[in-house]
């Protein structure tokens, strides 16, 4: 797996954690205002079991390629 496409697929995954939070956000101003929606309880669990799981691939693809950030290394 490219570089360029472990950097993409780690922006994606961050991508959908920000979407879980607004979701959540959402959901939690639709409940102060007492009208709840209960269909997107699972999206967002979804949506944050399937960003867990592509972040622990990218960080196991990073350590079985052995990049090193340059940055962090000095």
């Amino acid at each position: 797996m490219s570089l360029k496409l472990l950097a993409q697929l780690s922006h994606f995954i961050t991508m959908m954690f920000g979407i879980a939070l607004g979701m959540t956000l959402c959901l939690l101003y639709q409940y102060t205002t007492k009208i709840f929606i209960f269909d997107l309880s699972p999206i967002i669990l979804l949506m944050v079991i399937f960003s867990s799981v592509l972040r622990l691939y990218t960080l196991f693809i990073w350590k079985k390629n052995d990049y090193n950030a340059k940055v962090f290394n000095e």
